[in-house]
């Protein structure tokens, strides 16, 4: 991957759809390719970029998509005029031309913060008091305020912050990273989603914005139940063995891969590692959703006890 010197880091950002991905998680590390039964290569832990950007740190990172969450000028983006101008009209310098929407011929007031934000850490970060616990941790994450968009609805909105742009069909950030870098586990995937179930409306995020566009289909996001067994169908019906399921799978796997050699179709060599994974997951999926393992202290973090 080249890129020109000129190019500006929010243009980059954007149009990558890696704006979180390629800054944390370019560390993580690739390892052997594991040969999986049925003759296929798998590249679960390989990913297509062979050389990184920076130094490998982090091994994992948890995006946290608040949709329907606080607004940024409530915690951390401080707008010293707009305090000033609480109450007052919006000047017409800043609504004309701007899709306003359904707010057309409306008088708009501006609307400050409901609490005052204050300098945390000896950083000095701005945050608003409704973070007085997260400011006292404002030395160790940072806040990044460059990033702009013009979506003012939900949806293209949610798209462009999942995918770098509003327009569907592009793969979603987890999957560009799961591409570029790969992953270190292989019998989970490397792109796991966990939705929302609160509330009135239960997950307000579309499932094309963990899908994996234009790119192979193992890249996309797995999603995980928050209410009983994580995955779907990871016990294996009543009357079927292990050693059973592993011979279906393999005489599946043997059957594709005699059709990927006929019509060399990625999607087919999609489908045997997406058997295989599944299969491996049986395994390990029960194991990661155990808790008993932990201890009190860490799930006291969590606001669970144990048991």
């Amino acid at each position: 991957m080249q890129f020109q010197s000129d190019i500006h880091r929010r243009t980059f950002l954007a149009r990558s759809g890696l704006n979180i991905g390629a800054a944390a998680l370019t560390s993580l590390l690739a390892s052997d390719a594991v040969a999986a039964p049925g003759g296929l290569q798998q590249q679960s832990g390989v990913g297509k970029m062979e050389v990184l950007h920076h130094p490998p740190r982090a091994k994992a990172v948890i995006f946290l998509c608040l949709a329907g969450g606080p607004s940024h000028l409530e915690t951390f983006d401080h707008k010293p005029v707009l305090s000033e101008q609480d109450g007052k009209e919006m000047p017409e310098s800043i609504t004309a031309g701007q899709p306003i929407a359904q707010l057309q011929g409306k008088k708009l007031l501006c609307l400050g913060p409901r609490k005052p934000f204050r300098r945390f850490g000896e950083c000095g970060t701005e945050i608003s008091e409704h973070f007085t616990r997260l400011g006292s941790l404002a030395d160790r994450f940072t806040i990044i305020r460059s990033m702009v968009t013009e979506q003012i609805n939900h949806d293209p909105a949610h798209t462009f912050m999942n995918c770098g742009t509003a327009l569907s069909g592009r793969p979603s950030m987890g999957a560009w990273v799961t591409y570029g870098l790969g992953s270190e586990a292989d019998d989970l995937p490397g792109f796991v989603v966990m939705t929302s179930k609160l509330g009135r409306n239960p997950q307000p995020i579309a499932a094309r914005q963990w899908h994996s566009g234009f790119l192979p289909g193992q890249f996309q996001g797995v999603e995980f139940s928050t209410s009983g067994a994580p995955v779907h169908y990871v016990q294996n019906p009543a009357g079927v063995s292990d050693l059973h399921q592993r011979d279906v799978i393999q005489t599946v796997a043997a059957l594709e891969q005699h059709r990927l050699t006929a019509i060399h179709d990625p999607d087919v060599a999609t489908r045997i590692r997406q058997y295989e994974l599944a299969f491996r997951m049986q395994t390990s999926v029960p194991q990661l959703a155990d808790l008993s393992g932990e201890t009190a202290e860490t799930l006291a973090l969590y606001g669970e006890e144990p048991g």
